[in-house]
């Protein structure tokens, strides 16, 4: 077998300057050697070879302090670009975006049985036409473990398949297969609460709850992918009278407060984020009411109801499929 190669310094400077880049719209050489801690011929060298590949642009000169106005370099957004799949209960809906996030092309493609054809020919026709195209992550409702359909109400002629390794074949980019859940959770973490160190998510859709968690800034999904399947603790089937759709309007407020009550003397978050369903509207209160009878004060976490269920579902995606491209081109993969 053989060894990777070590990741050398040149390269590790190179991930700083991208790094840096990516979160200033512009910079001189200067203000990165000197917020880099790097020596101006270093950052000299790099920015030259990253303007010649193309993922750097230079923009003229900016405003002077004396001397020559020193050129300012951008970002070329174009330079990477992700596919972000989510497999639906009747769609398959795609977003092409890229370095900043910014969207390029989406769609959405219908579909009464989830046709693997189909989506092998979206993402084939996506790749043939962005040869910009580094990543790529899909989301699907199902318990997934390592790119293999395990647990599934809707696909079932996926059950068993490993999606995952059928899509390195198909193309040759990484990409990565997982629990939508799984992308709401690290995408709402990466968006809006990377100082808490552990956070929990639920999300009420067609087929019940699901959610997902984050411990000490990494997602968690157990030995086997069933961390966070709520469908299969006993008091959501009391609750949902043994139903795997939505539980009953009534016993919404309990069921969510037991599940928070599980989740707090199980893993202990600092914070539970629950998603908008119209059954939860009015309801939060109530729900912080019951956890107070159910747990003591200092273990309750703090509850949010959130309304960015697509934001953070995305964000989930790019964040994962922009450290797939990063892993590679480090000789990770």
């Amino acid at each position: 077998m053989a060894q990777e190669e070590p990741v050398t310094v040149k390269q590790l400077n190179k991930e700083h300057i991208r790094a840096y880049m990516g979160k200033h719209t512009s910079a001189s050489k200067s203000q990165i050697a000197r917020e880099l801690g790097l020596s101006f011929p270093t950052v000299g060298r790099l920015i030259d070879e990253l303007c010649s590949d193309g993922e750097l642009t230079g923009q003229g000169a900016g405003s002077s302090t004396g001397g020559r106005c020193a050129c300012i370099y951008e970002l070329n957004p174009l330079f990477s670009l992700y596919l972000l799949v989510q497999v639906e209960s009747d769609r398959v809906c795609w977003n092409l975006k890229d370095l900043r996030e910014n969207t390029v092309e989406q769609g959405c493609l219908p579909f009464e049985i989830l046709s693997l054809e189909q989506l092998d020919a979206l993402i084939l026709d996506i790749h043939h036409r962005y040869p910009r195209l580094k990543a790529a992550a899909a989301g699907i409702a199902a318990l997934v473990n390592h790119g293999v359909v395990e647990e599934t109400n809707q696909y079932i002629g996926l059950k068993g398949f490993n999606l995952e390794e059928h899509f390195r074949h198909l193309v040759p980019i990484p990409m990565t297969v997982g629990n939508d859940m799984d992308f709401l959770t690290m995408g709402c973490w990466a968006q809006k609460h990377p100082d808490a160190c552990s956070l929990v998510t639920l999300f009420m859709g067609g087929n019940g709850i699901g959610g997902g968690m984050v411990i000490n800034g990494r997602l968690w999904t157990g030995a086997s992918g069933y961390c966070s399947e709520v469908g299969f603790l006993p008091v959501y089937e009391r609750l949902n009278k043994g139903s795997l759709g939505l539980p009953p309007a009534e016993h919404i407020s309990e069921l969510y407060a037991r599940l928070i009550q599980v989740y707090a003397v199980t893993v202990n978050p600092h914070m539970m984020v629950l998603y908008r369903h119209p059954l939860l509207e009015g309801r939060l209160d109530e729900i912080r009411r019951l956890c107070a009878s159910y747990l003591p004060s200092k273990a309750i976490p703090s509850i949010e109801l959130s309304y960015d269920y697509q934001q953070d579902y995305e964000k989930g995606l790019f964040t994962v499929a922009k450290s797939l491209e990063q892993a590679v081109s480090e000789g990770g993969l």
